[in-house]
């Protein structure tokens, strides 16, 4: 087993700022060429530390063995060559610059006279995650929408199998680099055409379908993100309950390592999207809305329209929005009217 003041050398070794040059960063440098991408995705020594290297960002898990739970730094790219980047620690301001190059299928880090060799890792489950920088334990997400039916069909004859049917999405821009990358958290509702063995048809409340914090990542030697959850663990479930025409998220933030980054001063973003093909004509007594007042395919909307906004910003952290101003479709069911979010600590 490798003694804690060994992991904390290990840990800094592969984090830009951690070791490296203490000065603070004043503003954001041009990235004037992008790292080469046979170095981006999810790389290990396992299972003491995990380092995710994309074109705009770092992110480094790892273990701390005397307390059970897993830290998680993130970087900004302000840099790069196509073998070496410069990158500030979001938490600190410290910079520094890595150097990277391949040994065979083995990637090596060196910064600062450090070098480490990482394998090629899988996508994982930072869990549990130490304790948050902020002090927040729990947070709440209720999410209004103009109209929701007390019960939904997934698994429709007129949807191609594998599709998205209902997507509702909270998304945190934890690295804050004003895009949903690499190193990002979102807590979504989510069905894809024959998950979870329901069968065709099948009539269910949106509640039913749970809800899961997924984790993006880069892909190995890609220049391409993908979200991940993994939907056998506990840990990954988010609490959600229907209230009218409200879902209420809530979960823990030891739940993920990346979620103790997260705070009321947190980039967000709310997504919402419905495919719905052959939408039937016919009227449900009681129903405020329904498929046959639909013309659209896709039906999907955001708060805010574009990029991201912070709760702080709003008194109580209630993000109000304009209603019938979808981005694409005409369903209320994916019609945002307000978001209102609770940080308990």
């Amino acid at each position: 087993m490798v003694k804690n003041h060994s992991l904390s050398i290990i840990f800094c070794a592969v984090l830009a700022g951690c070791g490296g040059s203490s000065d603070k960063a004043e503003q954001q440098e041009t990235v004037n060429v992008p790292l080469d991408s046979k170095f981006y995705g999810v790389w290990s020594i396992d299972p003491l530390v995990h380092v995710a290297i994309s074109k705009d960002s770092i992110t480094t898990f790892a273990l701390d063995e005397e307390r059970g739970c897993y830290e998680s730094g993130l970087f900004q790219v302000n840099s790069s060559t196509e073998s070496s980047l410069t990158a500030t620690d979001i938490q600190s301001g410290e910079r520094a610059t890595s150097n990277f190059q391949l040994q065979g299928s083995d990637l090596i880090i060196e910064e600062d006279g450090y070098m480490l060799s990482f394998s090629k890792a899988n996508s994982f489950n930072p869990y549990p995650g130490c304790e948050s920088f902020y002090g927040v334990e729990n947070v709440e997400v209720k999410l209004e929408l103009s109209y929701l039916p007390s019960y939904i069909t997934i698994n429709r004859n007129a949807q191609k199998y594998g599709y998205v049917e209902y997507d509702y999405g909270i998304n945190f821009d934890i690295n804050k680099n004003g895009v949903l990358d690499s190193g990002d958290i979102s807590i979504n509702v989510k069905h894809y055409k024959g998950a979870d063995d329901y069968t065709d048809n099948h009539e269910i409340s949106i509640a039913e379908l749970g809800s899961k914090i997924w984790t993006l990542l880069p892909q190995h030697q890609t220049d391409s993100i993908t979200s991940t959850t993994d939907s056998n663990e506990d840990n990954n479930t988010v609490q959600l309950t229907q209230t009218g025409n409200s879902l209420i998220l809530n979960f823990d933030t030891n739940q993920s390592s990346l979620l103790a980054h997260i705070s009321e001063d947190t980039p967000v973003q709310v997504s919402t999207y419905l495919s719905y093909p052959q939408p039937e004509p016919e009227v449900l007594e009681g129903w405020q809305d329904g498929p046959w007042n639909w013309s659209s395919k896709i039906h999907r909307d955001f708060l805010p329209e574009q990029g991201f906004t912070q709760p702080s910003l709003y008194p109580e952290m209630v993000i109000d929005d304009a209603t019938t101003d979808l981005t694409e479709g005409e369903s209320m069911w994916v019609d945002i009217k307000s978001v209102q979010f609770k940080f308990t600590k």
